[in-house]
């Protein structure tokens, strides 16, 4: 799922078991990815600043299936930026969960006096570092993309983690002039989207500096 890819990418689920982005971009790219799920399973629409449901048939994935429930179920509520604020209210405890029932993550949760976040580890390596992998090789060194990993791709960057997928600053302005030709080629519901989430992430990242 591509909100799984999401998460292995945006948490360091292979070694120090906390996230590499803070909370709020970490949320709004998360539930960008659970948006562009059920765009990719065509069951929303977003187009400009609206998001509807196209086929309120279930994906058969419970978290999915949840959340195309919830906007079929809230009509009037059709902006992409409200859905992206609602959906990050929850967005890592419901995609850790749903990883953790696949057997993808182990949580790791600390009783101290400050409240910390839980870590998170992954139950596979191999199956951990294989998004950014992927990904890396794809930018960096002019592989083919998936559809599912351009979007995934476009969502990172809207998070301001593309050069944290390509580690090699010598690599990263061949990845940057990549992934721009890449955006402009994104069907204009994900290209919309992403957008969206680029905007919401740049909003929250100048509340949580001040």
């Amino acid at each position: 799922m591509l909100a799984d890819d999401f998460f292995l990418i945006a948490w360091d689920t292979t070694g120090s078991g906390k996230p590499r982005l803070n909370g709020p971009a970490l949320a709004l790219g998360l539930a960008g990815a659970l948006i562009a799920e059920l765009v990719l399973e065509h069951r929303v629409l977003v187009r400009g600043v609206s998001l509807q449901v196209t086929d309120p048939r279930p994906v058969r994935e419970h978290l999915a299936d949840r959340i195309l429930a919830d906007i079929g179920n809230a009509p009037q509520h059709t902006d992409v930026r409200t859905w992206l604020a609602y959906l990050a209210r929850r967005a890592v405890a419901d995609v850790t969960a749903r990883m953790a029932r696949a057997g993808l993550l182990d949580r790791e949760t600390t009783r101290m006096r400050r409240r910390r976040p839980s870590r998170y580890f992954a139950t596979d390596f191999g199956r951990a570092v294989w998004p950014s992998t992927r990904l890396r090789l794809s930018l960096a060194r002019g592989r083919p993309l998936s559809h599912d990993d351009m979007v995934l791709a476009a969502l990172l960057d809207a998070c301001g983690m593309t050069d944290t997928v390509v580690e090699d600053p010598d690599h990263r302005q061949a990845a940057r002039r990549r992934l721009a030709g890449m955006l402009t080629a994104l069907p204009e519901p994900v290209g919309d989207l992403t957008r969206h989430v680029r905007a919401a992430v740049g909003d929250a990242v100048l509340t949580y500096r001040s």
